[in-house]
Protein backbone atom coordinates (compact mmCIF):
# COMPACT_ATOMS: atom_id res chain seq x y z
CA UNK A 1 0.00 0.00 0.00
CA UNK A 2 1.32 3.43 -0.96
CA UNK A 3 1.63 5.84 1.94
CA UNK A 4 0.90 8.76 -0.40
CA UNK A 5 -1.86 8.13 -2.94
CA UNK A 6 -3.96 11.32 -3.11
CA UNK A 7 -5.80 10.36 -6.32
CA UNK A 8 -7.11 7.06 -4.99
CA UNK A 9 -10.94 7.06 -4.94
CA UNK A 10 -10.86 5.92 -1.31
CA UNK A 11 -8.57 8.79 -0.34
CA UNK A 12 -10.60 11.34 -2.29
CA UNK A 13 -13.62 10.10 -0.32
CA UNK A 14 -11.80 10.23 3.02
CA UNK A 15 -8.12 11.29 3.05
CA UNK A 16 -7.80 11.48 6.84
CA UNK A 17 -6.69 7.84 7.41
CA UNK A 18 -3.93 8.38 4.81
CA UNK A 19 -2.85 11.57 6.61
CA UNK A 20 -2.80 9.81 9.98
CA UNK A 21 -0.74 6.94 8.60
CA UNK A 22 1.81 9.39 7.19
CA UNK A 23 2.00 11.40 10.43
CA UNK A 24 2.61 8.20 12.38
CA UNK A 25 5.04 6.46 10.05
CA UNK A 26 6.73 9.22 8.05
CA UNK A 27 5.71 12.82 8.85
CA UNK A 28 8.24 14.05 6.29
CA UNK A 29 7.94 11.60 3.41
CA UNK A 30 9.67 11.39 0.02
CA UNK A 31 6.87 10.19 -2.25
CA UNK A 32 7.31 8.04 -5.35
CA UNK A 33 6.52 11.18 -7.37
CA UNK A 34 9.68 12.81 -5.98
CA UNK A 35 7.92 15.41 -3.85
CA UNK A 36 8.29 15.79 -0.09
CA UNK A 37 4.94 15.30 1.68
CA UNK A 38 4.74 17.01 5.08
CA UNK A 39 1.86 16.12 7.40
CA UNK A 40 2.73 17.09 11.00
CA UNK A 41 1.48 20.34 12.52
CA UNK A 42 4.82 21.72 13.72
CA UNK A 43 6.59 21.08 10.40
CA UNK A 44 3.74 22.41 8.23
CA UNK A 45 3.54 25.60 10.30
CA UNK A 46 7.32 26.06 10.30
CA UNK A 47 7.63 25.63 6.53
CA UNK A 48 4.76 28.05 5.86
CA UNK A 49 6.74 30.72 7.75
CA UNK A 50 10.21 29.76 6.43
CA UNK A 51 11.40 32.00 3.58
CA UNK A 52 13.68 29.24 2.29
CA UNK A 53 10.49 27.70 0.89
CA UNK A 54 8.78 29.82 -1.75
CA UNK A 55 5.23 29.61 -3.06
CA UNK A 56 4.42 26.63 -5.22
CA UNK A 57 5.81 26.43 -8.72
CA UNK A 58 2.43 26.14 -10.47
CA UNK A 59 2.89 29.49 -12.23
CA UNK A 60 6.30 28.37 -13.57
CA UNK A 61 4.90 24.93 -14.38
CA UNK A 62 2.01 26.42 -16.36
CA UNK A 63 4.38 28.72 -18.27
CA UNK A 64 6.65 25.80 -19.15
CA UNK A 65 3.59 23.80 -20.22
CA UNK A 66 2.40 26.66 -22.42
CA UNK A 67 5.79 26.68 -24.18
CA UNK A 68 5.77 22.89 -24.60
CA UNK A 69 2.25 22.66 -25.98
CA UNK A 70 2.83 25.63 -28.27
CA UNK A 71 5.37 23.45 -30.10
CA UNK A 72 2.56 20.90 -30.48
CA UNK A 73 0.19 23.55 -31.89
CA UNK A 74 -1.79 23.68 -28.63
CA UNK A 75 -2.35 27.12 -27.14
CA UNK A 76 -2.79 27.37 -23.35
CA UNK A 77 -1.53 30.95 -22.99
CA UNK A 78 -4.85 32.12 -21.53
CA UNK A 79 -4.18 30.17 -18.32
CA UNK A 80 -0.78 31.84 -17.85
CA UNK A 81 -2.31 35.28 -18.47
CA UNK A 82 -5.18 34.64 -16.08
CA UNK A 83 -2.99 33.60 -13.13
CA UNK A 84 -0.09 36.05 -13.60
CA UNK A 85 -1.02 38.07 -10.47
CA UNK A 86 -2.54 35.38 -8.23
CA UNK A 87 -0.99 36.28 -4.86
CA UNK A 88 -1.00 32.68 -3.66
CA UNK A 89 1.27 31.69 -6.59
CA UNK A 90 3.82 34.54 -6.58
CA UNK A 91 6.68 35.44 -4.26
CA UNK A 92 8.24 38.62 -2.86
CA UNK A 93 8.78 41.31 -3.93
CA UNK A 94 5.98 41.03 -6.53
CA UNK A 95 3.76 39.29 -3.98
CA UNK A 96 4.02 42.23 -1.57
CA UNK A 97 3.23 44.79 -4.27
CA UNK A 98 0.11 42.96 -5.50
CA UNK A 99 -1.09 42.12 -1.98
CA UNK A 100 -0.75 45.76 -0.84
CA UNK A 101 -2.58 46.92 -3.96
CA UNK A 102 -5.51 44.57 -3.31
CA UNK A 103 -5.74 45.48 0.38
CA UNK A 104 -5.74 49.20 -0.43
CA UNK A 105 -8.34 48.83 -3.20
CA UNK A 106 -10.62 46.67 -1.06
CA UNK A 107 -12.54 49.12 1.05
CA UNK A 108 -14.15 47.10 3.81
CA UNK A 109 -17.74 48.00 3.00
CA UNK A 110 -20.43 46.80 5.36
CA UNK A 111 -20.73 43.36 3.78
CA UNK A 112 -22.75 41.66 6.52
CA UNK A 113 -26.02 43.16 5.29
CA UNK A 114 -25.15 42.16 1.73
CA UNK A 115 -24.39 38.58 2.78
CA UNK A 116 -27.61 38.37 4.83
CA UNK A 117 -29.64 39.55 1.86
CA UNK A 118 -27.96 36.99 -0.41
CA UNK A 119 -28.58 34.19 2.09
CA UNK A 120 -32.28 35.01 2.33
CA UNK A 121 -32.54 35.31 -1.46
CA UNK A 122 -31.11 31.80 -1.85
CA UNK A 123 -33.01 30.14 1.01
CA UNK A 124 -36.44 31.50 0.04
CA UNK A 125 -36.92 29.23 -3.04
CA UNK A 126 -35.88 26.06 -1.15
CA UNK A 127 -37.44 26.56 2.30
CA UNK A 128 -40.69 24.85 1.31
CA UNK A 129 -39.06 21.88 -0.45
CA UNK A 130 -38.87 18.35 0.96
CA UNK A 131 -35.40 17.81 -0.45
CA UNK A 132 -32.76 19.64 -2.49
CA UNK A 133 -29.11 19.64 -3.48
CA UNK A 134 -27.50 22.07 -1.03
CA UNK A 135 -24.43 22.52 -3.24
CA UNK A 136 -26.36 23.57 -6.33
CA UNK A 137 -29.01 25.68 -4.61
CA UNK A 138 -27.09 27.27 -1.74
CA UNK A 139 -23.41 26.65 -0.98
CA UNK A 140 -22.09 27.17 -4.52
CA UNK A 141 -24.26 30.24 -5.12
CA UNK A 142 -23.68 32.25 -1.96
CA UNK A 143 -19.94 33.06 -2.36
CA UNK A 144 -20.27 33.71 -6.09
CA UNK A 145 -23.27 36.00 -5.57
CA UNK A 146 -21.50 37.86 -2.75
CA UNK A 147 -18.21 38.48 -4.56
CA UNK A 148 -20.08 39.42 -7.75
CA UNK A 149 -21.94 42.20 -5.95
CA UNK A 150 -18.76 43.39 -4.22
CA UNK A 151 -16.78 43.47 -7.47
CA UNK A 152 -19.58 45.07 -9.47
CA UNK A 153 -20.24 42.03 -11.66
CA UNK A 154 -23.81 42.02 -13.04
CA UNK A 155 -25.85 39.54 -11.03
CA UNK A 156 -27.10 37.75 -14.14
CA UNK A 157 -23.49 36.78 -14.95
CA UNK A 158 -22.51 35.22 -11.64
CA UNK A 159 -23.66 31.65 -12.35
CA UNK A 160 -21.72 31.53 -15.64
CA UNK A 161 -18.59 32.86 -13.95
CA UNK A 162 -19.08 30.51 -11.01
CA UNK A 163 -18.96 27.54 -13.39
CA UNK A 164 -15.82 28.89 -15.08
CA UNK A 165 -14.26 29.43 -11.65
CA UNK A 166 -14.71 25.75 -10.83
CA UNK A 167 -12.40 24.92 -13.72
CA UNK A 168 -9.74 27.60 -13.28
CA UNK A 169 -9.29 27.06 -9.52
CA UNK A 170 -7.77 23.68 -10.43
CA UNK A 171 -4.57 25.62 -11.11
CA UNK A 172 -3.63 25.03 -7.45
CA UNK A 173 -4.20 21.28 -7.78
CA UNK A 174 -0.78 19.55 -7.87
CA UNK A 175 -2.07 16.93 -10.31
CA UNK A 176 -3.65 18.23 -13.54
CA UNK A 177 -4.56 16.18 -16.61
CA UNK A 178 -4.43 17.35 -20.23
CA UNK A 179 -8.23 17.30 -20.38
CA UNK A 180 -8.37 19.60 -17.35
CA UNK A 181 -5.86 21.99 -18.99
CA UNK A 182 -8.18 22.29 -21.99
CA UNK A 183 -11.15 23.15 -19.75
CA UNK A 184 -9.04 25.53 -17.64
CA UNK A 185 -7.87 27.38 -20.74
CA UNK A 186 -11.44 27.79 -21.96
CA UNK A 187 -12.45 29.14 -18.53
CA UNK A 188 -9.43 31.48 -18.49
CA UNK A 189 -10.40 32.95 -21.88
CA UNK A 190 -13.94 33.50 -20.61
CA UNK A 191 -12.68 35.30 -17.50
CA UNK A 192 -10.15 37.44 -19.40
CA UNK A 193 -12.72 38.60 -21.96
CA UNK A 194 -15.29 39.33 -19.28
CA UNK A 195 -13.04 41.33 -16.93
CA UNK A 196 -11.33 43.22 -19.78
CA UNK A 197 -14.75 44.52 -20.81
CA UNK A 198 -15.81 45.19 -17.20
CA UNK A 199 -12.62 47.14 -16.45
CA UNK A 200 -13.20 49.22 -19.60
CA UNK A 201 -16.76 49.97 -18.44
CA UNK A 202 -15.69 50.90 -14.91
CA UNK A 203 -12.92 53.12 -16.31
CA UNK A 204 -15.49 55.11 -18.28
CA UNK A 205 -18.25 55.07 -15.65
CA UNK A 206 -16.84 54.23 -12.17
CA UNK A 207 -19.23 53.11 -9.47
CA UNK A 208 -19.06 52.16 -5.80
CA UNK A 209 -17.61 48.69 -6.27
CA UNK A 210 -14.29 46.91 -6.01
CA UNK A 211 -13.41 46.86 -9.73
CA UNK A 212 -13.98 50.63 -9.88
CA UNK A 213 -11.73 51.03 -6.81
CA UNK A 214 -9.03 48.95 -8.50
CA UNK A 215 -9.17 51.14 -11.61
CA UNK A 216 -9.08 54.38 -9.55
CA UNK A 217 -6.18 53.24 -7.40
CA UNK A 218 -4.14 52.09 -10.40
CA UNK A 219 -4.49 55.52 -12.03
CA UNK A 220 -3.09 57.19 -8.90
CA UNK A 221 -0.35 54.64 -8.23
CA UNK A 222 3.35 55.32 -8.78
CA UNK A 223 3.72 51.66 -9.76
CA UNK A 224 1.00 51.32 -12.37
CA UNK A 225 -0.09 47.76 -13.09
CA UNK A 226 -0.68 46.51 -16.61
CA UNK A 227 -4.11 45.64 -17.96
CA UNK A 228 -3.20 41.95 -17.79
CA UNK A 229 -2.29 42.31 -14.10
CA UNK A 230 -5.55 44.11 -13.32
CA UNK A 231 -7.54 41.42 -15.11
CA UNK A 232 -5.67 38.69 -13.24
CA UNK A 233 -6.32 40.41 -9.89
CA UNK A 234 -10.05 40.56 -10.67
CA UNK A 235 -10.09 36.88 -11.64
CA UNK A 236 -8.23 35.98 -8.46
CA UNK A 237 -10.64 37.95 -6.27
CA UNK A 238 -13.60 36.23 -7.91
CA UNK A 239 -12.42 32.65 -7.64
CA UNK A 240 -10.00 32.56 -4.67
CA UNK A 241 -12.61 32.65 -1.96
CA UNK A 242 -15.35 31.08 -4.01
CA UNK A 243 -14.33 27.42 -4.13
CA UNK A 244 -12.94 27.43 -0.60
CA UNK A 245 -16.17 28.88 0.82
CA UNK A 246 -18.26 26.42 -1.23
CA UNK A 247 -16.17 23.61 0.23
CA UNK A 248 -16.40 24.81 3.82
CA UNK A 249 -20.16 25.46 3.73
CA UNK A 250 -20.85 22.11 2.04
CA UNK A 251 -18.65 19.94 4.26
CA UNK A 252 -19.93 21.69 7.40
CA UNK A 253 -23.58 21.11 6.45
CA UNK A 254 -22.60 17.49 5.77
CA UNK A 255 -20.72 17.04 9.06
CA UNK A 256 -23.50 18.60 11.13
CA UNK A 257 -26.13 16.54 9.32
CA UNK A 258 -24.24 13.34 10.15
CA UNK A 259 -23.65 14.27 13.81
CA UNK A 260 -26.93 14.47 15.75
CA UNK A 261 -25.14 15.39 18.99
CA UNK A 262 -23.40 18.32 17.33
CA UNK A 263 -26.62 19.48 15.70
CA UNK A 264 -28.39 19.45 19.07
CA UNK A 265 -25.54 21.41 20.67
CA UNK A 266 -25.64 24.05 17.95
CA UNK A 267 -29.43 24.47 17.87
CA UNK A 268 -29.47 25.08 21.65
CA UNK A 269 -26.97 27.95 21.45
CA UNK A 270 -28.01 31.54 20.95
CA UNK A 271 -24.83 32.15 18.94
CA UNK A 272 -24.62 28.79 17.14
CA UNK A 273 -21.71 29.75 14.93
CA UNK A 274 -19.48 31.92 17.08
CA UNK A 275 -15.88 32.57 16.05
CA UNK A 276 -14.79 29.69 18.30
CA UNK A 277 -17.23 27.29 16.64
CA UNK A 278 -16.22 28.39 13.13
CA UNK A 279 -12.54 27.86 14.04
CA UNK A 280 -13.24 24.36 15.29
CA UNK A 281 -15.16 23.46 12.14
CA UNK A 282 -12.30 24.85 10.04
CA UNK A 283 -9.80 22.80 12.03
CA UNK A 284 -11.82 19.61 11.76
CA UNK A 285 -12.57 19.76 8.04
CA UNK A 286 -11.19 22.89 6.40
CA UNK A 287 -11.45 23.46 2.65
CA UNK A 288 -7.77 23.64 1.63
CA UNK A 289 -6.03 20.31 2.13
CA UNK A 290 -2.81 20.74 0.14
CA UNK A 291 -0.45 23.64 -0.53
CA UNK A 292 2.73 23.54 -2.61
CA UNK A 293 6.11 25.03 -1.77
CA UNK A 294 9.48 24.95 -3.55
CA UNK A 295 12.91 24.84 -1.91
CA UNK A 296 14.78 28.03 -2.80
CA UNK A 297 18.24 26.54 -2.16
CA UNK A 298 19.98 23.38 -0.92
CA UNK A 299 19.69 22.99 2.86
CA UNK A 300 19.06 20.52 5.66
CA UNK A 301 15.62 20.39 7.25
CA UNK A 302 14.50 17.96 9.94
CA UNK A 303 17.39 15.62 9.23
CA UNK A 304 16.64 15.51 5.49
CA UNK A 305 18.72 16.97 2.66
CA UNK A 306 16.44 19.29 0.73
CA UNK A 307 17.68 20.26 -2.74
CA UNK A 308 17.00 23.45 -4.65
CA UNK A 309 13.66 23.23 -6.55
CA UNK A 310 12.47 20.22 -4.56
CA UNK A 311 8.69 20.22 -4.39
CA UNK A 312 7.11 20.19 -0.91
CA UNK A 313 3.44 19.33 -0.49
CA UNK A 314 2.05 20.65 2.79
CA UNK A 315 -1.02 18.85 4.13
CA UNK A 316 -2.92 21.53 6.06
CA UNK A 317 -5.86 19.24 6.77
CA UNK A 318 -3.50 16.65 8.22
CA UNK A 319 -1.74 19.22 10.42
CA UNK A 320 -5.13 20.26 11.79
CA UNK A 321 -5.77 16.67 12.93
CA UNK A 322 -2.32 16.16 14.51
CA UNK A 323 -2.74 14.47 17.90
CA UNK A 324 0.50 16.11 19.09
CA UNK A 325 -1.15 19.52 18.73
CA UNK A 326 -4.85 18.85 19.37
CA UNK A 327 -6.53 16.68 21.99
CA UNK A 328 -9.04 14.26 20.41
CA UNK A 329 -8.29 15.67 16.93
CA UNK A 330 -10.83 13.49 15.10
CA UNK A 331 -13.72 14.88 17.16
CA UNK A 332 -15.53 18.19 16.79
CA UNK A 333 -15.30 20.04 20.11
CA UNK A 334 -17.06 23.40 19.74
CA UNK A 335 -15.65 24.49 23.11
CA UNK A 336 -12.06 23.75 22.12
CA UNK A 337 -9.66 26.25 23.68
CA UNK A 338 -6.70 27.97 21.95
CA UNK A 339 -7.44 26.48 18.55
CA UNK A 340 -4.47 27.58 16.45
CA UNK A 341 -5.45 25.77 13.27
CA UNK A 342 -3.76 26.27 9.91
CA UNK A 343 -6.84 26.30 7.68
CA UNK A 344 -5.98 29.75 6.31
CA UNK A 345 -2.24 29.12 6.18
CA UNK A 346 0.48 31.09 7.95
CA UNK A 347 3.15 33.62 7.14
CA UNK A 348 3.47 35.72 3.99
CA UNK A 349 0.74 33.92 2.07
CA UNK A 350 -1.87 33.92 4.87
CA UNK A 351 -5.32 33.98 3.25
CA UNK A 352 -6.36 37.50 2.19
CA UNK A 353 -10.08 36.78 2.42
CA UNK A 354 -10.30 34.94 5.74
CA UNK A 355 -12.54 37.65 7.21
CA UNK A 356 -15.18 37.49 4.48
CA UNK A 357 -15.07 33.67 4.44
CA UNK A 358 -15.82 33.67 8.18
CA UNK A 359 -18.70 36.12 7.77
CA UNK A 360 -20.29 34.12 4.97
CA UNK A 361 -19.92 30.92 6.98
CA UNK A 362 -21.38 32.43 10.15
CA UNK A 363 -24.36 34.11 8.47
CA UNK A 364 -25.01 31.35 5.94
CA UNK A 365 -24.77 28.41 8.35
CA UNK A 366 -26.85 30.16 11.01
CA UNK A 367 -29.65 30.83 8.55
CA UNK A 368 -29.46 27.28 7.14
CA UNK A 369 -29.68 25.63 10.57
CA UNK A 370 -32.45 27.99 11.74
CA UNK A 371 -34.48 27.31 8.60
CA UNK A 372 -33.87 23.55 8.49
CA UNK A 373 -33.23 22.48 12.12
CA UNK A 374 -34.22 18.86 11.45
CA UNK A 375 -32.48 18.32 8.13
CA UNK A 376 -30.69 15.06 7.35
CA UNK A 377 -28.10 14.02 4.78
CA UNK A 378 -26.80 10.78 3.34
CA UNK A 379 -23.18 9.77 3.91
CA UNK A 380 -23.05 8.40 0.34
CA UNK A 381 -21.25 11.38 -1.17
CA UNK A 382 -19.47 11.72 -4.50
CA UNK A 383 -16.52 14.06 -4.08
CA UNK A 384 -14.83 16.29 -6.62
CA UNK A 385 -11.48 14.79 -7.64
CA UNK A 386 -9.49 17.73 -6.32
CA UNK A 387 -7.80 17.09 -3.00
CA UNK A 388 -6.25 20.55 -2.88
CA UNK A 389 -9.71 21.97 -2.22
CA UNK A 390 -11.96 19.09 -1.17
CA UNK A 391 -15.71 19.40 -1.67
CA UNK A 392 -18.72 17.24 -2.54
CA UNK A 393 -20.15 17.35 -6.07
CA UNK A 394 -23.64 17.42 -4.61
CA UNK A 395 -25.22 17.21 -1.17
CA UNK A 396 -28.77 15.90 -1.00
CA UNK A 397 -30.61 17.33 1.97
CA UNK A 398 -33.83 15.83 3.31
CA UNK A 399 -36.19 18.03 5.34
Amino acid sequence: MKLWNPLSPDNIKDPYPMYESLRTRAPIFRAHTGEWVVTGYSDVKAILKDNRFKAGNKKDWIERGVTYFKSKDQDFTAIAKAINSFVLLINPPEHGQIRRFIMEAWKDHEVEQLISENVQELILPIKSLDSFDAVETFTSRLPALTISKILGVPVDEYVRLRNAGRQLIKVINPYISYKELVLMNKAAKEFIDFFRELITQKTKIPEDDLVSNIVRLNKKSNETLSENQLISICIFLFIAGEETTISFLSTTILNIGLNSKLKTQLTKRLDSFSDKVIDELLRYDGPVHLLGRIAHNDFEYGGYNIRKNDVITLCLASANRDQKQFDRPNEIDIDRYANKHLAFGQGTHFCLGDWIARKQAKIGLTAFLNTFPNYSVSNRIEWNDNLSIRSPKELRVQI
